[in-house]
């Protein structure tokens, strides 16, 4: 079964005049269109293009390997302690005498000729799953924050994700984990993350509404 949520248009218009006026530490707001597939809640949005300037473009077929860090929490409105958490990695590599863009998807692996086909892939947000939907009760509003960091330097950083992605977690759907507990690390008291670049956003508040009986 599929069924699209609801998002809070009233609340997201004040949401984006207090994001206006703050600083450049805050996140950015980001609609998102949140979908039930069976018992999973997934996400879509703009695609992450922002996260690629010029010379990070120009590198995708011209330099090492290109990693993208996408770190996902839901937590209800008005509380810094999530309910869900989701991470996803993806890497391009480029291999000149092939002329062949590698890309690996959180373990999915594929292959792009043109570099703009490899970026579309690389930055895509298209139904991400973000939450079991037995975290989320009916009614109750929440919001996603999301952390994208391209090329991370820190080794704990590359350390946790590697532990992460070799549990099993099922992408992290569940709670539990140094990525969990690290959200209000990035949203509430942020820290300077060390990579090339980094952008935060959060979605409009959105709630499940009851199934008509």
């Amino acid at each position: 079964m599929t069924r699209i949520l609801f998002v809070i248009a009233l609340l997201a218009g004040l949401l984006i005049g207090a994001i206006a006026h703050a600083d450049d530490e805050k996140p950015e707001l980001q609609k998102m269109r949140f979908v039930e597939r069976g018992d999973i809640l997934t996400m879509s949005s703009a695609p992450l293009t922002k996260l690629f300037d010029t010379a990070a473009y120009d590198a995708l077929d011209d330099g090492p390997a290109s990693t993208v860090i996408i770190r996902i929490w839901i937590y209800p409105q008005g509380s810094t302690t999530p309910v869900a958490f989701h991470l996803v990695q993806r890497q391009v590599s480029y291999e000149p005498w092939d002329e062949i863009f590698y890309l690996n998807l959180d373990g999915r692996k594929s292959k792009e000729k043109r570099k703009a086909d490899a970026l579309k892939r690389l930055t895509a947000i298209d139904d991400v799953p973000v939450a079991q939907l037995s975290a989320l009760p009916h009614d109750q509003i929440f919001l996603l924050a999301m952390q994208v960091e391209l090329n991370p330097v820190s080794k704990d950083t590359l350390a946790e994700v590697r532990r992460w992605l070799s549990q099993g977690t099922g992408g992290g759907l569940d709670r539990g984990g140094a990525f969990f507990g690290s959200f209000v690390s990035v949203f509430v008291n942020p820290k300077i993350p060390e990579a090339d670049r980094v952008l935060r956003m959060q979605s409009q508040p959105f709630f499940r509404p009851r199934p008509n009986p």
